[in-house]
């Protein structure tokens, strides 16, 4: 696990040193505006959560006061999110980890490369954050109402939030070698064979 350094509120301008890419290294064209992008590859798990609800509970009405409790959480949970992508890091390198609140965006950026299989794991990690409140509101008896208006809402961000790192998966499987590392360059990410 790398050396975490809690950057806090960051300005949208600032950038993070990246490590020195070699000359054989390529781009990964990822769509321009890739956040909004990114929301293609939410609506599977949108519908998954959705239909989930309508199985367990045969309708969509949840409480509402306990449904912010599980959003506020969600919220909560985003550098938990970001600390499970810095997890899969080496010990000699330096993650960042932070927020940027004009875009409502939490980050965590590290200038190491990454096998392409080790690239995946740190990019799906975080889905557990979804597949956990997903796994226990399923599995929890049906009178719970408190517990199932708390969890699935967890859920659905949980699943939700990771969109711009479930479509870097997409186009690292469509672009990138087998046995290739990939890294954080300044205009994105990039990848090279050693």
């Amino acid at each position: 696990m790398p050396k975490m350094i809690w950057k806090g509120i960051t300005n949208p301008d600032f950038v993070f040193k990246t490590g020195d890419l070699p000359d054989n290294s390529q781009i990964i064209h990822v769509p321009e505006n890739p956040m909004r992008r990114s929301v293609l590859f939410a609506i599977p798990f949108i519908l998954l959560c959705f239909f989930v609800l309508w199985e367990r509970l045969k309708s969509f009405s949840l409480d509402k006061p306990y449904l912010l409790i599980g959003i506020v959480l969600s919220i909560l949970l985003c550098t938990v999110h970001e600390l499970l992508h810095a997890i899969v890091y080496p010990k000699k390198y330096n993650a960042y980890i932070g927020i940027i609140p004009k875009e409502f965006i939490f980050y965590m950026s590290c200038s190491a490369p990454l096998r392409k299989k080790r690239f995946i794991l740190m990019s799906l990690l975080p889905m557990i954050l979804g597949v956990i409140p997903l796994a226990v509101f399923v599995c929890m008896p049906p009178d719970y109402k408190i517990l199932d208006a708390i969890l699935w809402p967890m859920a659905m961000m949980g699943l939700v939030s990771p969109s711009p790192d479930y479509m870097n998966v997409y186009y690292v499987l469509k672009e990138v070698p087998r046995n290739a590392y990939i890294q954080d360059g300044e205009n994105g990410l990039y990848w090279f064979m050693e």
